[in-house]
This record gives C-alpha cells, structure tokens and sequence, in this order.
C-alpha cells in the first residue's frame, strides 16, 4: 500500500511533475473511497452470527409464513416453533382489522431487513423454507417475540433448537 510519505518523496524528487504527484494522490483517494465503500455495504448485509442468512420481508403470506427474497430469490418461510391457532374467518377478520398475528408480521417485519436462522433441516414436507427470524434493524427474535406477545404460542410437538426457550416464554 503506498503510504502519503512515498508520494510526498515523490512529489519531491528531482524529474517527478506536479501533474504525477497530483495523479498519484487522486488515485490513492479513489482507491481509499473504494475500499471504505466497500466495508460500509459489506457491513450492510452481513450479519455478526455466520450462521445467518440475510434477507427482505416482501410479504405476510398467513399468522406463521412470510415471503423473502434471499439473494434475488423470493421464498416462502414458515416461522419454526410457533402456532398461530386457525386458518379461518377469524384470522381473516383479525387480517383485515390489522389484528393478531398476520397484522403483527404485517406491521413488524413487512418491507424490513432479516437475518434468518436454520436449523438442519431447511425445508418441510411441502418445499417451504423452515426459520428463525430476526430483524436487521433491533434483533429482534421474532418467533420468540410473538410468542411472548401472545401472537402465538410455542410448538410442543416439534423438535427444534429453540424449544425450551419457547415454551419457557409460553408459559
């Protein structure tokens, strides 16, 4: 890497133009914008955790699934460890009014940076994404989160990594 001092001693030197030194340091400059640029969108995605994966909330499909586009791909994701109780008119109504757990994803993770979480098992039985999410901004636990807030209450039936801590909170 040059370091200002060489282009000083450039600039300084016998046969060395003004224009050289001149161009040296513009490009020193640009070269430093870049590598700064760089580490600032790199820090944008990336999270502290390896073992997330960044992703947009593009839309609340129902109560426990969300479509999110992951590296120009959009999936769906199923929340894992979490019930949202019926499918049914109520949940439609409580959809409509903004209400309950479609409302909450709504309100909270729509249009918002994630960090999602895996476990071994990535998909279920019919292809749909299984996760964790946390929101980019605050952290926030969001499976965690709506059972806490009693948008949802945790799986018992399910093995997952998450469980004592669900069901802990559910209580």
């Amino acid at each position: 890497m040059i370091h200002i001092s060489q282009i000083l001693t450039l600039y300084k030197k016998e046969g060395c133009k003004k224009q050289k030194a001149k161009c040296l340091v513009s490009g020193f400059l640009l070269f430093a914008f870049c590598l700064f640029i760089t580490q600032v969108l790199a820090e944008e995605d990336t999270s502290q955790n390896p073992n997330y994966v960044f992703a947009v909330c593009h839309d609340v499909v129902d109560g426990d699934t969300i479509e999110v586009d992951i590296l120009g791909m959009k999936k769906k994701l199923r929340l894992i460890g979490v019930n949202v109780g019926g499918k049914g008119l109520l949940e439609g109504i409580k959809r409509r009014f903004g209400m309950g757990s479609v409302g909450y994803l709504e309100k909270t993770v729509k249009g918002k940076k994630l960090y999602l979480e895996f476990e071994d098992k990535w998909t279920d039985s019919s292809g749909i994404l299984r996760g964790y999410v946390h929101l980019k901004e605050t952290g926030t636990f969001i499976n965690l989160e709506m059972i806490k807030l009693r948008y949802a209450s945790a799986d018992r039936k399910g093995n997952y990594k998450h469980k004592k801590e669900f069901e802990k909170m559910d209580k």
